[in-house]
């Protein structure tokens, strides 16, 4: 149920119900989106993309103020939005008609990765999270009321389904203290406030802005169409029946009065019924829901932890995928066509077929167009193997017999045997995924883009290796002695990042080369889809950490910077000379060749035969 009440909670806001609060030693629900869009609100994009570490350092920073206050989070994400082909493909247009207008933030945004972000920085700091779905509305209220916490959101409307609300902008931390000081809305005075009482449901579902009800209803409320007050009063003086017949009545279209009904059983529900739902029940568990077999709500579950995809729940119910919402280059293709077919496999796995049939909604030049993708896999595809035999975790789980990310690739790139060469990435296991996508995007999309490859290796060596483990040794050693073995490494390590700061200075907006951006977010795409494919069979390997591998602004540079590896290692090797560090990004750099030469091989082998 899609929650939008934009003029009640202004109104809500201008009655000044707020009384001061201070979060510390207590529980809160956190409506994610919202909260994470206060952030987002804060932080800085770039011209070439998504500084993922930057982005998560933001996140880091204003979550740790919570922990550090005691307060103990139950973040809830919004899920897909539910799916009308023509206002998706209107939404799409207005993201492309906005890129192109201003040049300067085309390259700014990748929504999706953004959420993937925030949901491993939760991860990294132990805070539970759940997904919803579609919209989060019944979960955040439902887990609210359940254990009678706080919900922190900017969704102040919230109050009157019985839950008190923090607004997020309210929220300021003492320079001295840290203690977090806030305004909350007491549901109870806000329902007072309001003075309706039980019939509550009837004008939220008259102010719902899906239905433009107040416009329609003006004359037998006798209000402007933006009017709160009238309406509000217009209400109190009916008796709830009363109320019902007299909207049903200046509603003249049958569907109109079923879709208005529908919407007020939901909303009466909601406000009258303890919802105990699948949220409550995933807070009250220390771990995430198991998946079974012939589980019914396999789906759900997989979902609210993340281990679907937030855009394969389109996929799997309606055959639907969303285009990129970069536009960085109009004469080229939309960007997620360069993983078109990892989605395309993830999407036999959901739905148990060898066939994919995908109604893509994208961008052909500077139009969003509709169009059907239909992918055959020859081998047999099934979900059943992916889920636990039994409720019971002393029984294995059945996705050792069958490993469909390595089937995937095996078939994508061929020479490539990942059974008997896959060992060779056991010294960084994190580099899996992100060579795999790097090898697949040039085999499959890009053979020009190996400069492409070097420079987010690199950005993943900085990030993943020198800067984590540089952040890791010196918060272990605050009172390490001079000369010791991991003093060493940190002045290693420190040589090597300050080093190396040039490349991470900021590009100008609009002096981007956007086919150079292009092609790095079409290598996103695959990397993104192919840790979907991953996560949708169970972490068989380990997931890529996206703001401990990819800086936008780095990654652009050096790709400017390098002519070719030779020029890039002789670059690395005089300016850090004698460093030990160094040989981990030679052991990245060597893994993803050997990958790549034998994938070449195997292509000059069948174009010579076919010769």
């Amino acid at each position: 149920m899609r929650w939008n009440y934009t003029s009640l909670r202004w109104y809500i806001k201008g009655r000044k119900l707020t009384s001061p609060h201070q979060l510390s030693n207590c529980h809160i629900v956190i409506d994610g989106d919202s909260y994470f869009k206060e952030i987002l609100d804060k932080s800085n994009g770039t011209a070439v993309g998504l500084n993922c570490d930057t982005y998560a350092d933001i996140l880091t920073k204003n979550l740790t103020a919570l922990l550090e206050n005691h307060v103990h989070c139950y973040v809830i994400f919004n899920g897909a939005a539910k799916l009308d082909l023509l206002k998706q493909k209107k939404s799409q247009q207005r993201i492309i008609d906005n890129s192109l207008n201003d040049p300067k933030c085309s390259g700014q945004f990748h929504p999706k990765l953004m959420k993937d972000i925030q949901k491993q920085v939760l991860d990294e700091m132990g805070i539970k999270y759940f997904v919803c779905e579609y919209e989060c509305t019944e979960a955040v209220v439902g887990v609210a009321r359940k254990f009678k916490f706080p919900v922190l959101t900017n969704r102040i409307e919230y109050c009157l389904l019985g839950v008190s609300c923090i607004p997020i902008d309210s929220m300021e931390i003492e320079d001295s203290t840290k203690k977090i000081n806030c305004s909350i809305y007491e549901h109870e005075a806000v329902k007072t406030a309001i003075g309706v009482y039980k019939k509550m449901p009837v004008l939220l579902t008259i102010f719902h802005e899906t239905g433009d009800y107040v416009a329609k209803l003006s004359k037998v409320m006798m209000c402007g169409p933006n009017d709160v007050i009238p309406v509000i009063r217009w209400v109190k003086r009916q008796r709830e029946e009363v109320l019902i017949a007299a909207i049903s009545k200046s509603l003249q279209d049958d569907k109109e009065k079923a879709a208005f009904m529908e919407r007020y059983e939901n909303i009466k529900n909601l406000y009258l019924l303890p919802p105990c739902n699948l949220a409550v029940k995933y807070f009250q568990k220390s771990r995430p829901h198991g998946l079974f077999r012939d589980d019914r709500k396999w789906f759900a579950k997989g979902v609210s932890s993340g281990r679907i995809a937030i855009p394969y729940i389109n996929l799997k119910k309606k055959g639907v995928i969303c285009g990129s919402s970069l536009v960085n280059d109009v004469n080229q293709p939309d960007a997620i066509l360069a993983a078109i077919e990892i989605i395309a496999y993830s999407h036999c796995i959901l739905k148990n077929s060898q066939d994919s049939h995908i109604t893509l909604i994208g961008r052909t030049g500077n139009q969003c167009t509709i169009r059907e993708i239909h992918t055959h896999f020859d081998s047999k595809i099934s979900n059943r193997n992916l889920f636990e035999s039994r409720r019971s975790s002393k029984f294995a789980n059945l996705l050792q017999n069958e490993n469909y990310v390595e089937n995937f690739l095996e078939n994508a790139l061929p020479g490539y045997e990942l059974k008997e060469k896959c060992n060779i990435f056991l010294k960084m296991p994190d580099s899996w995924i992100l060579i795999m996508s790097l090898v697949y995007y040039i085999h499959k999309k890009n053979k020009n883009f190996v400069n492409g490859a070097y420079s987010v290796l690199l950005s993943y060596f900085v990030l993943g290796h020198v800067s984590y483990k540089l952040d890791s040794l010196k918060s272990q050693n605050n009172t390490r002695v001079e000369g010791s073995r991991d003093s060493k490494i940190i002045n290693d390590c420190q040589y090597i990042y300050n080093g190396l700061q040039f490349l991470f200075k900021s590009v100008d907006s609009g002096k981007q080369d956007n086919r150079i951006v292009h092609s790095f977010s079409e290598f996103l795409h695959c990397l993104q889809h192919l840790n979907y494919l991953n996560k949708l069979c169970g972490n068989r390997y380990v997931s890529t950490v996206y703001h401990d591998t990819y800086n936008a602004t780095f990654v652009y540079n050096t790709f400017l910077f390098i002519k070719d590896k030779e020029h890039l290692m002789r670059f690395l090797e005089t300016t850090f000379e004698g460093s030990s560090e160094l040989s981990v990004f030679k052991n990245v750099v060597e893994d993803f060749e050997t990958c790549l030469n034998a994938v070449r091989s195997h292509q000059d082998c069948k174009s010579e035969s076919n010769a």
